[in-house]
């Protein structure tokens, strides 16, 4: 390889890496991204019984849920403007939330235990947050594997069937794996023992015999 080919070499591995590989292609994928954070709801009325089945369908098995968090998220994609000649494609996607916390109804509102679980379930709302502020630059950056722009110009349009697919694919991917970082983190089996050592064992109080287990955060969508 010559100097001058290696130089050229170089400089297109610096804008890869720089502006991406579609911006190198002259692509130019504007993608605005809306967060939209509901309104956290406290809901005291369901029992043991209920939020362990809910725990159990959303995958997160216990003996005793005593507390639930729920995202409840909703995610629209649209699709803008499209210039094929000028290799411009614009997005938008909104991001809405109705978040939830579930206490059991036998937990008594002015009790320790009640303020234990409600305060496990607030970190998994915050948690939660944190994932969503970090969505919008997720989904910016991961725009251009997903819109698959050497078909564009192939087909002169956008398949936006195939492209929506391929993003909510890769926008659910995200997601979950951001959520996977923080989550088990207050989930684990020493996180539940310390729990329950809390308030002078008070939520065992409440239960039946078996230990209680505040619960894992769900994200549903």
């Amino acid at each position: 390889m010559s100097p001058r080919t290696a130089a050229r070499f170089a400089l297109a591995v610096y804008l890869a890496l720089l502006f991406g590989a579609d911006a190198v292609a002259g692509w130019r994928i504007e993608h605005r991204v809306i967060v939209e954070h509901g309104v956290l709801t406290i809901d005291h009325t369901k029992t043991v019984k209920q939020i362990t089945l809910a725990q159990g369908q959303g995958g997160f098995k216990a003996d005793h849920g005593v507390g639930l968090f729920q995202s409840r998220l909703k995610a629209e994609l649209a699709f803008g403007v499209l210039v094929v000649p000028g290799k411009r494609l614009d997005l938008t996607t909104r991001i809405s939330t109705a978040p939830v916390i579930y206490v059991a109804s036998e937990l008594p509102k002015d009790s320790c235990a009640y303020k234990l679980v409600l305060g496990h379930e607030l970190k998994h709302h915050d948690f939660d947050l944190e994932v969503l502020r970090a969505m919008p630059d997720e989904i910016r950056r991961f725009s251009p594997e997903v819109f698959d722009t050497d078909a564009i110009e192939r087909d002169g349009a956008l398949n936006e069937a195939r492209a929506r697919g391929r993003f909510f694919q890769q926008f659910n991917y995200v997601y979950q794996a951001l959520g996977e970082m923080r989550h088990p983190l207050i989930d684990s089996p020493e996180s539940y023992r310390r729990l329950g050592e809390q308030c002078n064992g008070e939520l065992a109080k409440y239960l039946p015999a078996a230990q209680a287990s505040p619960g894992a955060a769900k994200r549903g969508k």
